[in-house]
């Protein structure tokens, strides 16, 4: 368990990493979750999965089973109740079976590995968690990309468009960040091929080597770049665009990236984002101090950029404006976050 107490140790990077795992496997709708343990670790992370999908307006449950360990399982091992709950989950016919592991099935000696790997007609995939005794949310979640990337076949061609790499599936404004990144490939040209992995089917999932580019959701993100280079051979970027230069930094190396000219798309963003200080030419004069709240972890260097921008003062003196805890994503997410801003400053 990380019980270092740093930001970059909260929110995705804290936690269990059955979580991590079950943010992946949650999100290939045409395959089950199995989670191999006792009934409480399933109900535990379901319900955080669940609360924060109401939170999301998505009013449902993803399938997931649990082999229920008890006593007598512990004791003389889970195997056989982990075959039962995969066939009991095969007879709803999925395209394949995520299996997770906790902390007691680790710690008993269970080979989850060997009970998956027989045939079973579809793929049923060993998704490594070990709960708490695996590491941290964040290394349950690459692990699971880097499992789930075993339903991928290599490509004879690699011109199938960006590959979008490790969204975070439970946090807010996912799908703006990835219209926002659309928008920003779609003025080079260029296409999206797999959200991966964000309900993308089993099918879906299998397009992935075809594309020429990953984009990966965050830097701590580059272990799953680097994997799927060894494998297929793609580059990667390590990041989402972030900040009014780092948007036209991003429009330009994935031009570069993909053999696209860039420089016309480069100057039509640097326009949106005049337009943009003219939207907020209101706030020219106004002074504020930036809040983290205690946990948030500021990037002084693109809030400073923004502010500068509009013509705002940072000052300790100012009205107290809350720090976003993910850096907003491209010149939208800018606009979203001075949105926040003026209504502090208003009201």
């Amino acid at each position: 368990m990380n019980l270092n107490p740093s930001h970059l140790n909260l929110s995705r990077y804290e936690g269990c990493t059955i979580t991590g795992a079950l943010a992946v496997s949650a999100f290939i709708p045409d395959a089950l979750t199995v989670v191999h343990g006792p009934a409480g670790c399933a109900h535990h992370n379901l319900s955080l999965l669940h609360a924060t999908l109401l939170q999301h307006d998505r009013l449902f449950l993803p399938p997931v089973f649990s082999t229920g360990l008890g006593e007598r399982d512990i004791i003389f091992g889970g195997e056989d109740a982990l075959e039962r709950t995969i066939e009991r989950a095969l007879e709803r016919e999925p395209r394949a079976v995520c299996v997770i592991s906790t902390c007691i099935t680790e710690t008993i000696g269970d080979d989850t590995d060997a009970v998956c790997s027989r045939d079973w007609g579809v793929p049923v995939i060993h998704l490594h968690s070990s709960g708490f005794l695996g590491g941290s949310f964040n290394e349950g979640f690459v692990n699971a990309l880097k499992r789930v990337a075993g339903l991928v076949p290599p490509a004879k061609t690699q011109d199938g468009g960006i590959n979008i790499v490790g969204e975070k599936n439970l946090e807010f404004e996912v799908e703006e960040n990835f219209e926002e990144v659309a928008r920003l490939l779609g003025m080079l040209d260029l296409d999206v091929n797999v959200r991966f992995v964000r309900n993308e089917t089993v099918d879906d999932i299998s397009l992935f080597s075809e594309g020429c580019l990953n984009i990966l959701r965050e830097p701590a993100l580059e272990p799953i770049g680097r994997h799927f280079f060894e494998a297929f051979g793609q580059p990667y970027l390590s990041g989402f665009p972030v900040g009014l230069q780092g948007t036209r930094e991003f429009l330009r190396a994935v031009g570069e990236a993909c053999g696209s000219a860039a420089d016309e798309a480069i100057a039509a963003e640097e326009s949106l984002q005049d337009e943009l200080a003219a939207e907020f030419a209101d706030l020219e004069g106004e002074a504020i101090s930036l809040s983290p709240f205690g946990f948030q972890c500021p990037e002084f260097s693109l809030l400073s950029e923004v502010a500068e921008a509009v013509g705002l003062r940072i000052d300790p003196e100012g009205t107290e404006i809350p720090v976003p805890f993910g850096a907003p994503v491209g010149t939208t997410g800018i606009r979203r976050m001075l949105h926040q801003w003026r209504r502090f400053l208003h009201a």
